[in-house]
């Protein structure tokens, strides 16, 4: 069952409106009167809402395999409360909670927030990403620079 993300009923059939120009998930009598974008049973809206749990990461750069765990020890072994360190490097506790426990696959500011904050490691250097994406990686490619370059000769 989904709560409907105006009133906060529990309810079976959800539906995603438009109000002041953001995406709501409402019940049936907080859609009234609004765009309804689109409807979804209790089966669906679990499909739905199933995507946006997934871990996403939009860089390339790899992370270590246990990340939440290795972030929970180094926390816990500082004897930091997750609300203190969410403090400390100004981010949400929820998202540091999520990063924990391995639902969110962190961005690449908070993996180097999380390693200066705890003095750990985060970043996977072994694997087969190719070097760093702003060409410092020892590559012999191309950079923007040399081709910004070659365009004015």
């Amino acid at each position: 069952m989904e709560e409907c993300e105006l009133c906060g009923r529990g309810v079976k059939d959800i539906y995603l409106v438009n109000v002041e120009g953001a995406e709501l998930r409402v019940c049936v009598n907080c859609a009234r009167g609004k765009k309804v974008i689109a409807s979804y049973t209790e089966k669906t809206a679990q499909q739905k809402k199933s995507i946006y749990t997934r871990p996403v990461r939009e860089e390339d750069q790899p992370v270590i395999e246990n990340y939440g765990a290795a972030i929970r020890n180094a926390r816990e072994r500082m004897k930091l409360p997750l609300k203190v360190l969410a403090e400390m490097i100004a981010e949400k506790e929820t998202l540091l909670l999520r990063v924990e426990q391995q639902r969110t696959i962190p961005s690449i500011a908070l993996t180097k927030k999380l390693e200066k904050a705890l003095g750990i490691k985060l970043i996977d250097m072994t694997s087969d990403t190719g070097g760093d994406s702003r060409g410092q990686g020892g590559g012999d490619g191309i950079s923007l620079g040399d081709f910004i370059k070659r365009k004015k000769d």
